[in-house]
């Protein structure tokens, strides 16, 4: 379909990238983050967003239509190997080999989960040099994932928000 599906990529995030950098901050948009549900101690929306990913992608063969339904968002663009939606205050990056979703990405620029909040979902993770990892088995599925949350300072502690957060089969990561 497309001769240069990198290309396409780059030009997207370079497209999303410039829009979140056009929006700036003003004490009344930080104000209005809060009322939201954005504070100090992290975003319910996005993570909820990560909680219905996880539900997803535990699934057998999960699609692209069923991933974004369970996280109730649309796809925005779409090609061979990635689909790509947008939230307020974060987007998310499918990687989709043969219409199967295999890892969710969420670039987080303003709607930031915090560790705690991870923590409470996904229980006690392991603290590596980059970031954290929390391990998810799936009672239904039997699905196993891993969940990388890149913190935006190390070493986290409970407040530190999450700037990255991965999502795949834990014999990916």
């Amino acid at each position: 379909m497309f001769k240069h599906p990198r290309l396409i990529v780059l030009v997207l995030s370079i497209v999303c990238t410039s829009e979140a950098c056009t929006r700036g901050d003003s004490l009344e948009d930080l104000g209005d983050q809060r009322s939201s549900g954005t504070s100090e101690d992290g975003n319910d929306a996005a993570l909820a967003k990560v909680s219905a990913a996880v539900r997803a992608i535990s699934q057998p063969e999960p699609t692209v239509d069923q991933v974004a339904a369970a996280m109730e968002g649309a796809i925005k663009v779409r090609t061979k190997s990635q689909a790509l939606i947008y939230y307020d205050g974060y987007r998310v990056i499918f990687v989709t080999p043969r219409d199967r979703v295999t890892q969710v990405t969420f670039q987080l620029v303003e709607a930031k989960p915090s560790m705690r909040q991870l923590s409470d979902v996904f229980g006690t993770p392991i603290v590596t040099d980059t970031g954290v990892i929390f391990e998810h088995s799936s009672s239904s599925t039997g699905a196993r994932l891993h969940i990388l949350a890149e913190p935006v300072s190390m070493p986290p502690d409970d407040r530190t928000l999450v700037q990255r957060i991965v999502v795949r089969g834990a014999r990916g990561l």
